[in-house]
């Protein structure tokens, strides 16, 4: 669950966090309203029901921003910033579906206070829609 924000020293190899949320209606549009993406494959039932999907699928970029909420809120908790990410989107998820945001730390660099973050996001339980692997460097300087 959610921890206060770790220091550097605190954080450990193997360390994990996850969180889930429901991508409903209303965070889907939020988010359409947001980016200003407004593409038929995420906003028109119609377009998207002659596609290999057969109807709307949820925005890849809403994912990558469940990874920012699980570097701010979960793990490492606010202390860091995130200088990279990169993001693989596996497989399509759509509107209703429940999705579990998991973080692992895989590395840390003492010299430069990175932590590498191995990340990945599951809808319904077990379906892996999205990895990627984040580096995030600790700024809080309470060592």
């Amino acid at each position: 669950g959610k921890m206060k924000g770790k220091i550097f020293s605190e954080i450990g190899i193997g360390d994990e966090a996850s969180f889930t949320v429901k991508c409903d209606e209303k965070l889907h549009n939020a988010f359409s309203n947001l980016s200003g993406d407004k593409s038929p494959i995420h906003c028109n039932e119609k377009f998207s029901s002659k596609t290999k999907f057969g109807k709307r699928i949820g925005y890849a970029f809403l994912l990558t921003s469940f990874v920012s909420r699980l570097y701010g809120e979960y793990l490492p908790g606010g202390t860091s910033v995130c200088i990279k990410q990169d993001a693989e989107f596996v497989k399509p998820y759509f509107i209703g579906d429940e999705l579990k945001v998991v973080g692992k730390v895989t590395r840390k660099i003492e010299s430069t206070k990175f932590v590498e973050i191995k990340t990945e996001i599951y809808r319904n339980k077990n379906e892996l829609i999205f990895r990627g692997n984040g580096i995030v460097q600790v700024i809080f300087k309470n060592e």
